[in-house]
């Protein structure tokens, strides 16, 4: 039985928009988030909160992250035709592709959803097919998982640089997780031969180094390096001792350090100029980086 349900707003377009469109339909009501105009293609995240009875969804084609954050305080959880499981606040579900589920909440949904593109976990190579090795697991504690919807959440709130980087890496670290942690698999170390080479490694460099303002995903550099995601992180992380996200962020400070000592630019201009998302995520991060705000760095 479907509560009556508020005028429903379909989700824009985008890699994820026919999940979201769907369990809109189950709940009734729209996200108060999402991440569908993020231009974010690794994932999607939506935040749910409203009311609502029974909600049964249809198999998605993605893995889903489930985070109960509040509302109704036991939820039972159908998988099949079976009420055999429940989740409260503060656990997380994880529901692999082709999993039919239904949720008996009876109150307030108060959630996040995370869906995670398939195609990371196709590249990564010894371990079995994929997704289909994820199992499904109900209301379970998961600091990492809850963290970094967290910082996810967090990002897409008060985004603070140009480009998908940071919620690419976010996306593979979930993956990796899922792999390891809830499906037993053994991920593969890249060997040296499909590590970096001075030139791939240099051209990635330089893709960086021309995305400050921009920024790039990390597809993009691993399609540069003609590697897979998967390795490609591992493979930069060995090479520079850095992620490809933390690398860039550094890339970014140095400019703006460049430009304030040498230019007499608007900080909110050094600002968009080094791939910030506005004046005040620059001078918190540069605050915090280097110790002091711009203006003072610039008068020192």
């Amino acid at each position: 039985m479907q509560p009556s349900s508020p005028p429903i707003t379909a989700s824009p377009p985008g890699r994820f928009a026919a999940s979201g469109r769907a369990i809109v339909r189950s709940v009734g009501f729209a996200p108060e988030l999402s991440s569908e105009s993020a231009g974010w293609n690794s994932l999607a995240l939506y935040a749910w909160r409203g009311q609502c009875q029974e909600a049964a969804f249809e198999p998605f084609e993605e893995p889903v992250i489930v985070y109960h954050v509040g509302g109704a305080q036991t939820v039972p959880v159908r998988v099949g035709g079976k009420w055999d499981r429940q989740t409260h606040p503060g656990l997380v579900t994880i529901i692999p592709p082709a999993t039919r589920i239904g949720w008996d909440i009876r109150g307030e949904v108060h959630s996040r959803s995370v869906h995670l593109g398939s195609r990371f976990f196709s590249a990564v190579e010894g371990v079995g097919s994929s997704t289909s090795s994820i199992r499904f697991r109900c209301g379970v504690q998961d600091p990492l998982l809850i963290s970094a919807i967290a910082a996810l959440e967090s990002e897409l709130r008060q985004p603070q640089q140009h480009g998908t980087l940071y919620a690419d890496s976010v996306s593979d670290c979930m993956a990796l997780h899922l792999l390891r942690e809830c499906a037993g698999a053994s991920i593969p170390k890249p060997n040296r031969r499909g590590g970096l080479s001075a030139p791939l490694l240099r051209r990635v460099l330089e893709r960086l180094e021309s995305c400050i303002e921009t920024g790039v995903s990390l597809q993009a550099l691993a399609d540069e390096a003609r590697l897979s995601r998967a390795y490609f992180s591992a493979a930069f992380r060995q090479a520079t001792g850095s992620s490809a996200h933390r690398y860039l962020t550094q890339r970014r400070l140095a400019r703006a350090r460049e430009l304030l000592r040498n230019t007499r630019l608007p900080l909110a201009e050094i600002a968009l100029r080094c791939g910030f998302s506005s004046q005040a995520h620059f001078t918190e991060y540069f605050h915090r980086e280097v110790g002091v705000t711009p203006s003072q760095f610039r008068h020192a």
